[in-house]
């Protein structure tokens, strides 16, 4: 029994809390006054260095709390005049891991075990972290080596926070300059590495977010100084001069190489010598003579096709559509073939182009540019005056183009009548496919460019168009022309197939955007593999893609695969099906991430031009309702987004609505719109 008015310690929070005994409840349950002023049951069993008689428990409670804070702070003096530095000095190695009891330490630290001395020492061994440890209620000194380990490591904790407090002063600094920021960024001369370090991580953080390891690090740093954006590790990059504005993360992100090595680029610049070699003539074609040209977008320089047109006296027409011949200059198992090898794409980003091959090749050598002589691979296709198909022939070849055309140029020569009879055969050829089962979903390419001072230009082009019906279907020509060779001489290729849609879709012609947005949950991807499938979309039975052998290199594979059966033995062609099957299983993944990145930079410009609209108005088609929202399509860059109902005014699909931008964050793929209601009577 702890009779009233008796002084107490007990442990509260794993702290020493000073009190005194106001009165018993029952057998071994007390009431006391603690030193914060608040009365407490507790079993007195957990009561530590009691001393009876300490105060009058019926005093009033300032006096009581005056003296629980004195013996206290006497208590905490006293502890100051224990070392466990001292103890650990005298005690350390004897008797290694022998249990040592509060009252011996206490006599031997203060000559006495006394209820004060005992809180004293407790204190002061509470404190130390160093030299002993508590098992039960007794307490073990630690070895050297135990010693030595935490000295260090609480050494390098003291380093680490100092070295925190100045990268979070400097962090602070940092996030007052303008973003982006062109000055140079100065160190702290005292973290300098730590800094460097940091703003490593900061471009960690921003690329890969809650997904990087240092992510937690990170965001506890700049929580901890009130930097609290969702963006702020981007935005620090800016200001530390690292980024620009519009640093493209995903590159980052797929790491995507941009760049070529030097031993690549030293192999291709090698390479453009073959051009000069007779023996690249021989078994050639001579098609210089021909009146070939081409039909690009303006900025293009990797130019892979040309077309020619021929009429004979005896109203037959021939069609050429020559391919570079990048196989010539790209040789399997070179350096520059790995690299086209684990790019398997060329990227084409509205801010920039990422060539699959290097530049001299791609842009140069390779390239049909006009007024050059260059090596083909030329399929020629003729047909009889009815556009009924008599003979196709495909080989490698020379040629020269007389004309470089973009489509703006292509489309007023169509629409003055040059190439007319072309037209009306390429027109022939698509109602066939259509006949055979194609499905002609119209839907129309936005195009995205940015201009080197950042300015953005959004263009809407339709696929129906004179000048891109009269390319799209000569290359689906040029294609199912090689898909039939290869599957004629039971020979495997990388041949595309879809299958038909989930059900059956109506025929349309005009762009529906309801339609388009309908239809698309019942279109199902296209496939690659290494035997013939029908290709539903195309209408077609044997379909490679042979097109484009600079820019994708499963067509460059393709030219080598026809190039190696025409010239040699028909039945013993460059690579089996196990070759380009493991071809195929490296491409496919390099081409979805090149989908991925492409997309994802796509829609990053198209919200930076929204972002630079933000309040006004734009037109919008209403594609699809929800209980709470609409889901509209803005007509001038075919971006889908929600966007509130527009109060009492039901809008069914197909409705056209104008629209406010509210908010755009384009690294965040976010737009917010409102619709305007038209006021009455206005």
């Amino acid at each position: 029994m702890i009779a009233p008015g008796s002084y107490l310690e007990y442990l509260q929070d794993k702290k020493l809390t000073p009190a005194v005994v106001l009165r018993q409840d029952k057998p071994g349950k007390i009431y006391v006054r603690n030193l914060r002023g608040r009365e407490e049951k507790l079993v007195d069993q957990k009561a530590l260095f009691v001393v009876p008689a300490f105060a009058d428990p019926q005093g009033a409670h300032e006096d009581l709390d005056r003296a629980l804070a004195q013996a206290q702070a006497e208590r905490e003096e006293l502890s100051q005049a224990v070392s466990p530095a001292e103890l650990w000095e005298l005690l350390g190695e004897e008797e290694a891991g022998r249990l040592w009891t509060l009252e011996e330490l206490s006599e031997l630290a203060l000559g006495d075990s006394s209820p004060r001395s005992l809180s004293a020492t407790y204190r002061s061994l509470d404190r130390d972290k160093i030299y002993s440890y508590r098992k039960g209620t007794d307490y073990v000194w630690r070895t050297p080596e135990q010693v030595q380990e935490i000295c260090h490591r609480q050494e390098a904790e003291a380093i680490n926070k100092r070295e925190r407090e100045i990268l979070s002063l400097w962090l602070s600094e940092l996030w007052q300059r303008p973003a982006p920021c062109h000055e140079p960024l100065n160190y702290p001369a005292e973290a300098e590495r730590a800094a460097q370090d940091l703003v490593r991580h900061l471009g960690e953080v921003a690329v890969w977010g809650a997904e990087s390891r240092r992510y937690k690090e990170v965001t506890e740093l700049l929580k901890a100084i009130g930097i609290t954006r969702r963006d702020a590790p981007f935005q620090l990059m800016l200001k530390a001069g690292e980024w620009g504005e519009h640093q493209n993360l995903a590159l980052y992100r797929y790491k995507v190489p941009v760049e070529f090595e030097e031993d690549e680029l030293a192999e291709a610049a090698q390479s453009c010598a073959l051009l000069e070699d007779g023996a690249a003539l021989e078994g050639r074609l001579d098609l210089t003579e021909l009146e070939a040209f081409t039909i690009d977008d303006a900025s293009t320089t990797d130019i892979d096709d040309a077309l020619t047109f021929e009429e004979y006296d005896d109203g037959r027409l021939r069609v050429g559509i020559h391919i570079a011949d990048a196989s010539h200059y790209v040789r399997p198992g070179s350096l520059v073939d790995q690299a086209a090898l684990e790019r398997g794409t060329a990227l084409y980003l509205p801010d920039l182009k990422v060539p699959m091959c290097p530049p001299i090749l791609s842009d140069s050598v390779c390239s049909l540019v006009a007024g050059q002589k260059r090596l083909s691979f030329s399929f020629l296709v003729t047909f009889d005056p009815q556009g009924e198909l008599l003979e196709s022939q495909m080989s490698p070849s020379i040629i020269k183009v007389r004309e470089r055309l973009t489509y703006e140029e292509a489309e007023r020569f169509l629409a003055e009548g040059r190439w007319a009879k072309l037209l009306a055969l390429v027109r022939q050829l698509k109602e066939r496919r259509l006949a055979a089962g194609a499905v002609a979903i119209p839907f129309p390419r936005v195009n995205v460019k940015v201009s080197p001072q950042g300015e953005i230009s959004i263009e809407r082009e339709s696929p129906d168009s004179p000048a891109q019906v009269l390319v799209s279907e000569l290359m689906i020509l040029a294609n199912s022309t090689a898909g039939d060779y290869l599957a004629a001489h039971g020979a495997p290729g990388i041949f595309r197939s879809q299958e038909p849609p989930e059900k059956p879709l109506e025929d349309w012609t005009e762009f529906d955007p309801v339609k388009a947005y309908n239809y698309r949950r019942y279109l199902r991807r296209g496939t690659m593999g290494s035997a013939p499938a029908r290709h539903i979309g195309l209408g077609l039975d044997n379909y490679v893609q042979v097109t484009s052998p600079i820019r994708r290199y499963n067509d460059l594979v393709m030219q080598r695969q026809l190039k190696s059966m025409l010239t040699g033995d028909p039945q013993q062609p460059l690579y089996d099906k196990e070759a380009l099957e493991a071809i195929l299983a490296h491409t496919k993944a390099s081409i979805s991430t090149a989908d991925a990145l492409e997309k994802e930079r796509r829609t990053y410009w198209i919200l930076r031009y929204l972002e630079e609209h933000s309040k006004e108005e734009m037109e919008a088609i209403v594609l699809a309702n929800h209980p709470d929202k609409h889901i509209v399509q803005l007509c001038n860059c075919l971006w889908e987004n929600e966007c509130p109902h527009v109060p009492g005014h039901p809008l069914p699909p197909g409705s056209r609505i104008h629209v406010k931008i509210d908010l755009v964050w384009p690294r965040d793929a976010t737009v917010r719109l409102s619709p305007i209601v038209e006021k009455e009577g206005a």
